[in-house]
């Protein structure tokens, strides 16, 4: 079948095309190119000081700030844009006036009085010897950085897309198959503490975070919920946003099993609106392609070419129902969908 785009693959295409040529590239073009081009971003030297304090910081505060709206962490240059440069938090030159180096001491004006949130401040880490770079190298930083701005335009080889994180497989495919926690887990407790159990049955593959209110009562759906990258706050365990092998073998397991609960569902119309079953097979092609083209569009969200709908039932459905039944064909062809690219990333 041929490679399609999503819309979102199309327009990140487009915008490295027409934004290439203004992206931030320090590669050539003399400073005043540079300048013109790309505001007053760092130099090396002070890239390479910006490096050091994110570096000595990482191990500390990258477990609550690595993704999301708040992820400081997520690259030197989030931590350059978002605390460096950013005049809320850090007045460069003025290490008293700094929100930032505040929060480190305990001293904050926010709603949060000091990072970490909980415990002993930074500054008390750092001083019985927990954290590595002290609050006299924070200071003299800060002391010594130049007033820069964030570059207004983006940069030619920032990431155009990334694949779905574990919480957005869950939430994803609890809608686009009609599913909901209610499908696999009963309430439960411990000690009085709301809990969410599977009653010991894992066969319908549930995942869920460890920071979930109510946590997840057994590990299995944690620890699937890790295999697909996902992170915790509150355990210290960092996101992972790679391809592994775990992420593939799991997404496999639970876009099959979740696909077959879908089908199976009294009442659910998320894959099979209409009226259509999943006893209609091959003997009425139309009907099964017409719900093919729909799954394009519900999972994939574009409109497919003929041939695309034709390869797919022929090359997919037909040879899995042959093997076994419609059913079988419409869980597999299910999961196809789930776990092909246009899916994965976005």
């Amino acid at each position: 079948m041929a490679r399609r785009f999503h819309p979102v693959h199309v327009l990140a295409l487009a915008l490295g095309t027409t934004l290439g040529g203004l992206a931030c590239d320090r590669s050539g073009g003399g400073d005043d190119d540079v300048s013109s081009r790309c505001g007053t971003g760092p130099s090396a030297d002070e890239r390479a000081q910006n490096q050091a304090i994110f570096d000595g910081l990482r191990a500390r505060c990258e477990g609550c700030h690595i993704m999301g709206a708040r992820g400081y962490f997520a690259s030197i240059e989030a931590f350059e844009s978002l605390i460096a440069y950013n005049p809320d938090l850090v007045v460069p030159g003025k290490p008293d006036d700094s929100e930032f180096v505040r929060l480190l001491e305990g001293g904050g004006a926010g709603p949060f009085p000091q990072m970490p949130p909980a415990g002993p401040t930074y500054a008390e880490l750092a001083s019985s010897g927990e954290a590595s770079l002290s609050m006299a190298e924070i200071r003299t930083w800060v002391t010594e950085l130049g007033d820069h701005a964030a570059d207004p335009r983006p940069s030619a080889s920032a990431p155009r897309i990334a694949r779905l994180g574990a919480a957005e497989v869950q939430r994803a495919l609890y809608q686009q198959l009609g599913l909901s926690d209610d499908d696999f887990f009963i309430p439960a407790s411990n000690y009085d503490i709301p809990h969410k159990s599977t009653g010991q049955q894992d066969e319908k593959y549930p995942m869920s975070s460890l920071d979930a209110v109510p946590a997840p009562f057994e590990s299995l759906p944690a620890d699937r919920f890790a295999s697909l990258g996902g992170g915790s706050a509150m355990y210290q365990r960092k996101y992972d946003p790679s391809i592994s092998p775990s992420f593939a073998g799991s997404l496999a397991q639970i876009a099959q099993r979740w696909c077959a609960m879908a089908l199976d569902k009294a009442d659910n119309t998320a894959l099979l609106p209409g009226g259509n079953t999943s006893m209609v097979g091959s003997t009425d092609p139309a009907a099964v392609k017409a719900i093919l083209r729909g799954w394009f569009l519900h999972f994939h969200a574009v409109e497919a070419a003929d041939d695309d709908v034709d390869h797919v039932f022929d090359a997919l459905f037909v040879p899995l129902e042959t093997e076994t039944d419609a059913r079988a064909a419409y869980v597999g062809t299910c999961s196809y969908f789930i776990r092909h690219p246009d899916w994965v990333f976005h």
